[in-house]
Order: structure tokens, then C-alpha cells, then sequence
């Protein structure tokens, strides 16, 4: 290779002014991926710079997941390859349950197994640990699954805050955490008092200013999450007793991990059970050829390159793409960078 994937990829757009050599390279890559692996794969693209829900996970996703794999394949195994920032956490549970149950109707041991080429965050996340294995690329990331709370500015802008983070400031002023149940208000109260002992005026007062609604929600948000996981990993248990469960601890509590933009990677993984048992893998474990691995991992960089500078252009309204051999769908939306 005498240039990057990148650079010949730029090139191409120049020449060609659009990204039709990559529309012709996805048509090759993905029945190329699926004959290496000999399993039926299914592709989940989403942009890194969207900014609104079309580029999530949805629920809309379950639906042309199910219509897709509606159309007979006879290989053995799903392959859901899967490259996302993340979305709605029970739209993650219902894209698990559609493919587990289309695994189930093969009715020949077929499993559902997830492939990152480069990152599946958040929700993203919990559908890969909601699959019978996950095979990461070496520089390949999961993340920390806590709930993100879209808050609408005075001037109508939305931004995503961590749900723990409301939950936390308000717990952690109301004395509900182990660490911080004798708080007292110097600072704000001459009686220093604790809170529950304040005149209930003076409480409604605190609860207005600290936004008490979008504490339940967050509230509600993270329990959602939580029972999930918990769904999960009773399962993984249930099939195998060696899995710990304190070992989801690390995409389940973001005190850990302190932001929900952190990578979690095979190197902070392999200690961890579900990598001893082979629930997370490196992607070489998935073949017994090398020569075959090589060639997959190269195509899946190349897909992830070409699928990234379509998905992130902010000269078109493509945010996400699924798609089989056979079919594909995509969804517009609003990007970074556009009017």
C-alpha cells in the first residue's frame, strides 16, 4: 500500500466529487467480509457527528433489523457489525432481542455475535454485551453505558449532561449517600441543620432551584439502564457461573470511569471475566486461519474509513446505514457543521 485508506479515499472525492468509488467498495467489502467469516452479517453504521436522534439507536432500528433478516439466509451464526456512539438504551434491548430470536429460529445452534470495528458506546455498548460474544478490532472500544439527559438551553440548544452527575448533586446535598449522609449546610444556613430538619418552604424552594423533575428523570434513566444490565448479565451467568457480576461494574458505574466519552479496551478488559471466558474477544480469536483474519481486519478498517468520512460529511444528511448483502437502508438527519 503505497497511501492510507484515508488519503486515497479524499483523493477519490476530488477527482470524483462525490463518494460513489466508496458506493462501489461497499458493495465488494461486504460480501467479501461475509465469505471470510461464513456467517451472516449484518452492518450498523452510524455517524460520529450527528446531532439528532436519527443517528441513535433507535427503535425504528429494531424494525429494519427484523424486516432485513427477514430474507432467508442459510448461513449459521448473526454477525452484527456495529459502529455507534450510542442512543436509547431500551431501543439497544429491543435490536438484542430481535436478533437472539431470529439466532433462535435457525433452530441449528446459531449464535449472535458482535463485531466493533472501531467504537460502540453507551447503548451501543449494551448491545454488544447483550450478544453471546463481542470481537473487538486491537484498537477497538466499548464505554461506560450511563444514561445521557438531553437539556434545552435559554437559546434552545441541546446538550447531553450524565444523569449520575444531576443525581449525585442533588443526593449528595440531601445527605442520601453512605459518604455524605451527616452533611450539614454550614455554608448556606446559620442553625446548620440538615436538610430534612428544614421548614418546608425552604425545601421547595431547594428543589425548584435544583430542577427536581430532571432529578427523577435522571433517576428513572439510570434504574432503566441498571435493570437492563441486569437482565443481561443474569443470562450470561445462567449460561456461564464463572462470569462475575461485579465485572459489568465497569461499564455500569461511571464513578469508575468518570466520563462517557472513556474508552474501555481489550487491555482494561483482560482481567476481567467476561473476557476469561470468552464473552469479549480479541478478533483474531474468531478464526483459526490467520491469513483470513488479516484480510477481515483490513476490510473493516477500510469499511470503518470509507462508512466515517460519508457518515461525518457535512455535505450530505446520510447519518446511519444498515444493510445486508441483499438490502440497505439509511436514515437522514442533522449534522455537525451543518446550516
Amino acid at each position: 500500500m503505497t497511501e492510507s485508506i484515508l488519503t486515497k479515499i479524499l483523493n477519490e472525492v476530488v477527482t470524483t466529487k462525490n463518494y460513489q468509488a466508496s458506493a462501489d467498495r461497499f458493495k465488494i467489502i461486504l460480501p467479501e467480509i461475509e465469505k471470510l467469516l461464513d456467517r451472516r452479517v449484518l452492518f450498523y453504521f452510524a455517524s460520529e457527528v450527528g446531532m439528532d436522534y436519527s443517528c441513535m439507536v433507535n427503535d425504528e432500528d429494531a424494525f429494519v433489523i427484523e424486516n432485513l433478516l427477514s430474507i432467508e439466509s442459510s448461513k449459521k451464526d448473526l454477525v452484527l457489525i456495529l459502529h455507534s456512539n450510542g442512543g436509547f438504551s431500551p431501543s439497544a434491548e429491543r435490536i438484542i432481542d430481535v436478533c437472539k430470536n431470529y439466532c433462535k429460529k435457525k433452530a441449528d445452534g446459531s449464535e449472535f455475535i458482535v463485531i466493533v470495528p472501531k467504537r460502540a458506546k453507551s447503548a451501543a455498548t449494551i448491545l454488544s454485551l447483550g450478544s453471546d460474544k463481542v470481537y473487538l478490532r486491537n484498537t477497538a472500544e466499548l464505554g461506560p453505558i450511563d444514561p445521557q439527559l438531553p437539556v434545552t438551553d435559554a437559546n434552545n440548544a441541546t446538550q447531553f449532561i450524565p444523569a449520575y452527575l444531576q443525581v449525585d448533586a442533588i443526593e449528595n446535598l440531601l445527605g442520601s449517600t453512605p459518604l455524605l449522609s451527616k452533611l450539614k449546610f454550614k455554608n448556606f444556613f446559620n442553625n446548620k441543620k440538615a436538610f430534612e430538619d428544614l421548614r418546608t418552604e425552604i425545601k421547595i424552594k431547594f428543589f425548584d432551584q435544583c430542577n427536581y423533575p430532571l432529578y427523577i428523570t435522571a433517576k428513572n434513566e439510570i434504574g432503566l439502564s441498571d435493570s437492563i444490565i441486569e437482565k443481561i448479565t443474569k443470562e450470561k451467568i445462567d449460561i456461564n457461573p464463572k462470569i462475575l457480576k461485579t465485572d459489568l461494574d465497569i461499564f455500569r458505574d461511571p464513578h469508575l470511569t468518570k466520563s462517557h466519552g472513556r474508552l474501555i479496551n481489550l487491555n482494561d478488559l483482560k482481567d476481567n471475566s467476561l473476557c476469561k471466558e470468552k464473552v469479549i474477544n480479541s478478533l483474531e480469536n474468531l478464526f483459526d486461519n490467520k491469513l483470513n483474519y488479516q484480510s477481515v481486519d483490513e476490510l473493516l478498517f477500510e469499511l470503518y474509513v470509507r462508512k466515517r468520512q460519508l457518515l461525518n460529511d457535512p455535505g450530505n444528511q446520510i447519518v446511519k446505514t444498515i444493510e445486508t448483502i441483499n438490502e440497505s437502508f439509511s436514515n437522514s438527519g442533522k449534522k455537525s457543521g451543518q446550516p
